[in-house]
């Protein structure tokens, strides 16, 4: 089955829905960037997202959420209602799909071997199921950040190393194969490294290995790139946090990974997927009138705010001036999305 087929479903997928959907955004229309919000917490349902477009002041054409996985496949399920309530609102789905589960407060991630031996195709394969009789676009955001050591997606924390980046690639054309094989071709899968590795390629000598382009699965895997990236400003310190942040531009977090995934594929749209910035340490207003003058000088498709109060108040409308949102009315545009839809160049 050919990825390209399915893109170009897709397309006539969005149109039709352009067509039905009363919820228009007036932002703009034409060339500029798209505005999205990440939600944290599940479910998401449609009262939540006319009160995170008041807190916005603008309407996010894109929504992403945050999904793991069963602890055992057969107790898994598919973010129906979400996607429904989404779809109603008006934007474009994007389900950060997480290889991992709660117990308590620990984080318990899913090994490769459960994975590529077959214990989670059931859940795998259903999954796909529902997304194909589901029928809407989404995009799918499997195993997010996987360049940082906080995650280390199908490994447990003592063995993420030189290894874990082909491990990463197998289980990423796994899980695709089977998306392609179950038809559902209204799913968009997203490689989404972290702006900055963790450890780091270049500041750490045993991090070399640790680059975007390591864990690349292969362009006939991946439909849209992705970046996130924060800035922490002042608020972490090291006898606290472990590390000591400062107030740093979009383009100086952002900028070598731009570099790289550009370089890696240089023909698929790339989209910030989550991004957000404390007004402590310096002037958030000035930070965000300057991320988005970056991205457009990038040619960026769009970009995802945090709406969330949560490590630190990383809400757009926390510690901004009033005219920052004239400023993104003028230059936010919907139909930039529609770029993430067109059938990838051979």
């Amino acid at each position: 089955m050919s990825r390209t087929t399915g893109a170009l479903a897709l397309l006539v997928i969005l149109a039709l829905g352009a067509c039905k959907n009363l919820n228009e955004s007036t932002s703009g229309s034409g060339p500029g960037l798209f505005l999205g919000a990440a939600l944290d917490g599940y479910p998401i349902t449609l009262p939540r997202l006319y009160e995170v477009q008041d807190e916005l002041g603008i309407f996010p054409s894109m929504v992403v959420f945050f999904l793991q996985w069963p602890s055992q496949p057969g107790t898994g399920h598919f973010p129906l209602e979400t996607l429904h309530a989404v779809d109603t609102f008006g934007a474009l789905p994007c389900v950060t799909w997480e290889p991992m589960y709660m117990h308590g407060d620990q984080e318990n991630v899913i090994l490769a071997e459960r994975i590529l031996g077959g214990e989670y195709d059931p859940y795998i394969r259903d999954f796909a199921r529902s997304a194909r009789e589901y029928g809407g676009p989404f995009l799918m955001r499997f195993a997010h950040e996987m360049n940082l050591s906080r995650y280390h997606w199908g490994t447990t924390a003592e063995r993420y190393g030189p290894d874990s980046p082909a491990l990463y690639r197998e289980m990423f054309q796994y899980v695709v194969r089977m998306f392609q094989e179950e038809g559902a071709n209204n799913v968009l899968f997203v490689f989404c490294p972290n702006a900055e590795s963790i450890p780091h390629p270049i500041w750490n000598e045993k991090g070399e290995w640790n680059t975007a382009a390591a864990y690349y699965p292969g362009h006939d895997y991946v439909d849209v790139l992705g970046l996130d990236g924060y800035n922490w400003g002042i608020t972490q310190n090291k006898e606290e946090h472990g590390w000591d942040s400062t107030f740093r531009s979009f383009e100086d977090i952002m900028a070598p990974m731009h570099e790289e995934l550009r370089a890696l594929a240089p023909e698929k749209p790339i989209v910030v997927f989550e991004t957000a910035s404390t007004e402590l340490g310096g002037d958030k207003s000035v930070w965000i009138r300057h991320a988005v003058r970056t991205m457009e000088a990038w040619g960026v498709a769009g970009f995802v705010w945090f709406e969330a109060d949560k490590e630190v108040d990383w809400r757009l409308g926390t510690g901004t001036d009033d005219q920052i949102f004239d400023f993104l009315m003028k230059r936010i545009s919907r139909q930039a999305r529609d770029v993430l839809i067109t059938p990838r160049l051979p």
